[in-house]
């Protein structure tokens, strides 16, 4: 199996995450197992004992496609993967993500012509914000001989888990579903996602990947210093690939929530108190 990730930019939020997320899988990985890092800035990747697949900024770029859609480049990298090695499955990862479960129950899945995302998370009719307003945009239409209706729920695409005898049908599709979208006027930063979760829906028995794949969108910053910290201190005490593996434990996973649910309120009055009181009297060495 491949597993992919695609980190680009120099925000180190990003790369840290994905570094946690590695280091997750390669404890469990077998001889015929392989991550990949669609990237770039492939030097941040030197320690992570990973392939890395480097991308020019103007590529990336072409990837965004006519309309500059930037979560396009997902579906083009896990594209460009499978152009390599068409008889791997592949499993995409967003960078924060982490494995807690058993690889080979994700393997086993693939090898019997599963699909899976992370989760169902319900019918974009009755979501509210960009879901419900892409859904009133495109309801009805047809892309790739599939027409958009109720029974196409929206998943999180935090996990995207293509079996290989499928792999081109499923990229393919996924890209015309989102390229029609947009072109039918779609506005919505999951736009992909859905795009996505229709086509496996379709070509697919899609299961969800929850019960082995932490996803932690809900909680960034504890999960983010976690990641920073197990890094340090790798380098502070030049510590061995097995080291780093050992690091991450059952109850260091446990340890952290994946999901907060944060106050609007509380964000408001926090913003609002910085403006009215804001940091002063600034001093620099001469």
């Amino acid at each position: 199996m491949n597993i992919l990730y695609i980190v680009f930019g120099d925000k180190l939020d990003y790369h840290l995450q994905a570094y946690l997320s590695i280091r997750s899988f390669q404890k469990q990985l077998k001889d015929d197992d392989h991550i990949f890092v669609v990237t770039s800035r492939p030097e941040y990747y030197n320690h992570a004992n990973v392939t890395t697949l480097n991308v020019t900024d103007d590529e990336i770029e072409a990837w965004k496609g006519p309309h500059h859609f930037f979560f396009r480049v997902k579906i083009k990298a896990m594209e460009l993967l499978a152009s390599k090695y068409p008889d791997q499955h592949i499993l995409y990862l967003d960078s924060d993500t982490f494995l807690y479960g058993d690889l080979d129950v994700l393997k086993q899945r693939l090898d019997n012509g599963n699909g899976m995302m992370h989760l169902r998370e319900g019918h974009p009719s009755k979501m509210r914000g960009g879901s419900l307003k892409l859904w009133n945009t495109v309801k009805g239409h047809t892309y790739a001989g599939i027409t958009l209706s109720e029974r196409h729920d929206m998943w999180n695409a935090g996990v995207v888990a293509v079996p290989k005898d499928r792999l081109d049908k499923i990229i393919a599709t996924s890209l015309t579903i989102c390229d029609g979208m947009l072109d039918d006027g779609g506005d919505c930063f999951i736009l992909e996602q859905y795009a996505q979760s229709v086509c496996m829906n379709e070509l697919t028995q899609l299961m969800p990947s929850d019960d082995c794949i932490g996803h932690f969108w809900g909680n960034k910053e504890e999960w983010e210093a976690l990641s920073s910290e197990l890094l340090l201190r790798s380098y502070m005490k030049q510590s061995s690939l097995q080291d780093e593996l050992d690091a991450i434990t059952p109850q260091l996973l446990s340890s952290h929530p994946i999901y907060i649910h944060k106050s609007s309120t509380a964000e408001k009055l926090c913003k609002l108190i910085m403006r009215l009181f804001p940091n002063s009297q600034h001093r620099y060495i001469k």
